[in-house]
């Protein structure tokens, strides 16, 4: 045997070992519903954590960052119930473990807090859920980002929508956290725009109790309108469907418009109450990158992607965010700078790529994501598989922004 090929093996051993040893790690921390505050099992983050999953194993199997690693170990996941409370607390815990980057965030009112609590660290917080109107300003959340279209653009469609089916009056009902109290400003000032008039307004706190938004909505039967719109939380938009379906509102020739899809584990009367009602989705279009995705989400649940499910487009956001961060991290690398959350950070306003629900790219000076089509879902009850069914009734036009009426 050649003096020089045990040399040769030695040479390459210690080359893989010195490669693994250089090799870096970025730990990411993840704030995620599991549950809300009163027990009940949110499903739509089952499915959020699902694509962010995926993500990353996508990144480590393909060698996306030369060699580095992605990882979100399980003591780094926090069920934080879509609730603030000891919010700031958990963040900073997570901050602690020297996280490059916090994802998940999806309530607005907490996602508040964590923003705020993540800027005092430099530590970037991606959102595929929080929509609040206050978190598009960059300026008082430098370190907020997020993959999904601003509340005011679901509200302004859903008033356009209104607007098609003949509105002029409507009742508003909404939430008093961050997301509700911006919703309502938007949801005005669309409603001033259109001409329609808001003749009764019902704020309440988030989680009230379903006695309390029973007295709300049995107000409404005092009054003869038609159009009512909700913004609220999926537990307070569930308590609301039972109110409509105990008062009789969910009858032909009224129109309800609400802020969010209900998802399989919602409750018979709110079900029933719910049929018909209009609510906004991310538009996400077929192509080679969401393909991807399906592929491995197919495999891992044993189940078909269903584009007009809330379950299926949140696990795709919560995808994207994590392949938003590998970006960030891979420029970061490319123009020499050490991979760190402030570097990081700056890297992520700048990010400009395809991911699985379609092209990712910020606005200047602002948290909020570009051009992102949004569709109009009606629901039609459950199906014979005892899911929820959706169908998209309208939808944006990719050129003008403006909601195109797919069906009646």
């Amino acid at each position: 045997m050649s003096f020089f090929k045990p040399i040769k093996i030695c040479f390459v051993f210690l080359l893989i070992i010195f490669e693994q040893v250089s090799a870096d790690v970025y730990y990411l921390g993840g704030m995620f519903t599991q549950h809300y505050r009163d027990g009940a099992y949110a499903e739509w983050g089952k499915y959020s954590r699902l694509g962010a999953k995926i993500a990353i194993k996508h990144i480590n199997d393909e060698d996306r960052l030369d060699g580095d690693k992605i990882l979100m170990p399980d003591e780094n996941i926090i069920d934080y119930h879509c609730w603030n409370e000891n919010v700031e607390l958990m963040t900073q815990s997570l901050i602690r473990k020297n996280v490059l980057a916090i994802i998940g965030a999806e309530c607005s009112d907490p996602a508040v807090i964590m923003a705020n609590t993540s800027s005092k660290a430099n530590i970037p917080i991606i959102s595929y859920g929080a929509n609040a109107a206050e978190l598009s300003n960059k300026k008082k959340f430098p370190y907020f980002l997020r993959v999904i279209t601003p509340s005011e653009k679901y509200e302004r469609y859903l008033l356009d929508l209104a607007s098609n089916y003949g509105a002029n009056k409507i009742a508003f009902f909404h939430t008093t956290d961050s997301w509700g109290e911006g919703a309502a400003m938007v949801v005005m000032d669309a409603a001033k725009r259109k001409n329609i008039r808001i003749v009764k307004t019902f704020s309440f706190p988030r989680d009230a109790s379903q006695e309390y938004i029973d007295g709300l909505v049995r107000e409404l039967k005092e009054t003869d309108l038609r159009h009512i719109f909700l913004t609220s939380p999926t537990p307070d938009t569930v308590r609301f469907f039972k109110a409509i379906n105990k008062y009789g509102f969910n009858n032909p020739g009224y129109f309800i418009y609400a802020s969010e899809m209900i998802l399989n584990n919602t409750p018979l009367d709110a079900v029933e109450g719910a049929i018909g009602y209009f609510s906004p989705v991310a538009g996400i279009s077929d192509s080679k990158k969401l393909d991807y995705y399906i592929e491995t989400y197919e495999e891992l649940t044993g189940l078909n992607a269903d584009f007009n499910s809330a379950n299926f487009i949140y696990s795709v956001l919560s995808y994207d965010q994590v392949i938003l961060v590998s970006e960030a991290i891979k420029s970061t690398k490319k123009k020499n700078l050490e991979v760190t959350s402030e570097n990081v950070m700056s890297q992520l306003r700048l990010a400009n790529f395809q991911g699985a629900s379609g092209e990712i790219s910020f606005e200047n000076g602002s948290n909020d994501r570009l051009n992102m089509p949004v569709k109009i879902m009606k629901f039609l009850g459950k199906n014979d598989k005892g899911q929820m069914s959706f169908i998209p009734i309208a939808s944006t036009d990719a050129v003008t922004g403006r909601l195109k009426i797919i069906t009646q």
